[in-house]
């Protein structure tokens, strides 16, 4: 049984307006320079998906109010919302895409596996995912050699770490071997899940297939009593709902026409109704003086942004000199020879001709710092609460400003007019057919959910007897974890070849950790940062190839953040120099731009041997640069392209108007 993500569209609905990406079907490429918001696309992905954080940065901290995933799991459209300045805030997933889901209701779930008091009949989000991705929700040893070890749950971020590689994991010599034993055990009974080679798995899938037979039954059930329901209320069919509603937009449409065109030849001179077009300026001018303070906020937030990263860069270069001053240690007394006149130079005397500040005055100053950017931190907060607060205000003011305006309409009904009479009448029309459109968009939100349930129902039957057919297949075949590592390394070494690395020779994966190893080296113990990175994305290009050959629990979803790390693609920073060996890099030559292009190519034929069987998979590679000789190649899968300079009229960024 296949599984699939598809991302539609992420969208960041900030203060401002809307930004959006939106992705295809197989391979979607994002490049530009750094510090573009390129990562924090997939951060953001990561993120809706599950993920326990987001690490904002200061144009989404300016811009941002939430975000949007528009997804398919298996096929079915959901979108999923979560608040990204509080990630404890239940997830809310509305079963449509993105521009419907004011007309369906909601269902929310826990982020997490803590049950909340205030919550303590939801859901886990986890298990919304995997269910809906048809995958077997269970329990996995935390011991597997223990027949008394406990029993932890199976998460679905388990599973993102073969689907989603950030930059500071692709190439680092632990990314397959993490240092902790814990995280090493789970990462091997996770890699034995996805194969179905767990000793549990039969026994769960029975029990699994028992509990959707059971949920099957209880949907059936309510699906029966809703449609008794609607048939004694006489409710209207999902098509008729649509046609009213469609047929009462366009009468509001032309009533307003006819309103606007009786206003512009009516007047008004009564006290009365400048009693109340006075109310109605004053109201106009506290909503500008409102729009104002949003807009000073708004400002606020971005200084008080920006001279919290000016802290920041402060600390960093406080942080810079203790390090070189605990590296150069103090200043001997002694007398050394002059370079320039080869005369001597007493080293004591010129200490006293420079200002050498003392350690301690500079912790003090660092730790003067580190206050000041918890006190910008929270006056960033008060900004945004503010904001948050006038926002309400505004509201009221427009609820105010509408009932004025209504009261406005009864009272010019006495002024002496022909056309008063006809335009009463209109907006008595106008009230009537919204408050309709209300209670049919009301009807429809119902007919969708029971429709839901419908389509539930059949998901639940697909699902049990593709669940059912995994059970018989798996009691008959059991998979071997030889032949397993066999077919990955087969699929590993044909990626190597294609790549045109030297030497490709002795790949294989080690029995019990499930790692691989490439001229019978671990990957950990690559010396080239290069050439591991090479093996990582092949590595897992390779659970991508055999999900089309093998009943797998995998969706067929990979993100690869910084494809060119390592490859000479990438401006080097100190914090990557000790993971690898500019030498070994040299002598592999992981800096030949075929090999960067090979891996672009290789990522393609795949999703092309997808396409070819019918399969959906999707592809999300970030990089900071592609290379004008392939950038023709590739323009058909660029998704997303930034330049800090604005070169050509690209956008700055994700966040394309920021001015933090």
């Amino acid at each position: 049984m296949s599984s699939s993500i598809l991302i539609n569209h992420l969208v960041v609905v900030g203060k401002r307006k809307n930004y959006t990406v939106n992705f295809n079907v197989g391979v979607n490429i994002i490049y530009g320079d750094s510090s573009t918001g390129k990562s924090s696309i997939l951060d953001l992905i990561d993120y809706l998906l599950g993920a326990k954080k987001f690490e904002l940065y200061p144009e989404i901290i300016a811009a941002a109010r939430y975000a949007i995933l528009d997804v398919e799991l298996n096929g079915d459209r959901y979108s999923i919302k979560r608040d990204i300045f509080d990630s404890t805030c239940p997830i809310e997933v509305y079963p449509c895409a993105f521009s419907d889901i004011e007309k369906f209701a909601v269902k929310k779930y826990l982020p997490t596996f803590t049950i909340s008091t205030k919550y303590p009949e939801m859901e886990f989000f986890s298990d919304f995912l995997l269910n809906a991705l048809n995958l077997t929700n269970l329990k996995i040893k935390q011991a597997p050699t223990k027949d008394d070890s406990k029993l932890a749950r199976l998460s679905f971020r388990d599973l993102i770490k073969f689907c989603y590689v950030d930059q500071d994991d692709l190439g680092s010599k632990k990314y397959l071997r993490p240092d902790n034993y814990a995280l090493q055990i789970k990462y091997v009974e996770v890699f034995k899940y996805l194969f179905n080679a767990l000793d549990c798995q039969i026994s769960e899938l029975e029990q699994d297939i028992s509990d959707k037979s059971q949920k099957k039954s209880e949907i059936e059930k309510k699906f029966s009593l809703v449609s008794e329901f609607l048939r004694e209320s006489e409710f209207e069919s999902m098509l008729g709902l649509d046609e009213e509603v469609t047929k009462t937009d366009n009468d509001i449409g032309l009533l307003k026409e006819q309103i606007n065109q009786l206003n512009s030849r009516v007047t008004a001179d009564n006290e009365v109704y400048r009693a109340i077009k006075s109310s109605l300026d004053e109201i106009e001018l506290d909503k500008k003086a409102l729009n104002q303070m949003m807009l000073d906020g708004e400002q606020k937030m971005e200084r008080f942004t920006r001279l919290h990263n000016d802290y920041l860069s402060d600390i960093a270069k406080f942080n810079s000199s203790l390090e070189a001053r605990n590296v150069i240690g103090e200043i001997s007394e002694e007398i050394a020879l002059c370079p320039v006149c080869d005369g001597t130079l007493q080293l004591k005397s010129a200490k006293q001709n420079f200002d050498i500040v003392p350690s301690d005055k500079i912790k003090y100053e660092l730790n003067s710092l580190k206050r000041r950017v918890k006190d910008t931190e929270q006056l960033i907060n008060e900004s945004r609460r503010q904001w948050e607060i006038d926002n309400s205000k505004l509201k009221t003011l427009e609820e105010d400003e509408k009932r004025a305006r209504g009261l406005l309409d009864k009272n010019t009904k006495e002024l002496v007019s022909p056309y008063l009479a006809e335009r009463d009448m209109y907006v008595e029309q106008l009230g009537e057919l919204n408050q309709k459109r209300v209670e049919l968009v009301s009807r429809l939100k119902i007919r969708n959910q029971h429709s839901l349930l419908t389509e539930q129902v059949k998901s639940l039957e697909l699902s049990i007897g593709k669940l059912k057919e995994r059970l018989d297949k798996l009691k008959q075949e059991a998979p071997s974890m030889t032949d397993v590592l066999s077919n990955l390394a087969g699929n590993l070494q044909r990626y190597l070849s294609f790549i045109k690395i030297k030497k490709p020779t002795g790949v294989s994966y080690t029995p019990g950790k499930f790692v691989p190893v490439l001229r019978d080296i671990e990957y950990g113990s690559i010396r080239s940062g290069g050439l591991r990175t090479i093996v990582g994305i092949g590595y897992l290009c390779s659970f991508m190839e055999e999900a089309l050959r093998t009943q797998m629990n995998y969706p067929s979803f990979l993100m690869i953040d910084t494809v060119g790390k390592y490859l000479g693609k990438t401006k080097a920073q100190s914090k990557y120099q000790e993971e690898t060996s500019s030498t070994e890099d040299f002598n592999e030559g992981v800096s030949d731009p075929q090999k960067y292009q090979n891996i672009f190519e290789h990522i393609i034929n795949l999703s092309e041997k997808y396409e070819k069987q019918n399969r959906i998979c999707q592809f999300i590679l970030v990089d900071n640069d592609v290379p004008d000789h392939i950038v023709d190649q590739l323009s058909g899968f660029i998704v997303a392209h930034f330049s800090s300079e604005r070169v050509n009229g690209l956008p700055v960024g994700f966040i394309d108007d920021s001015t933090v």
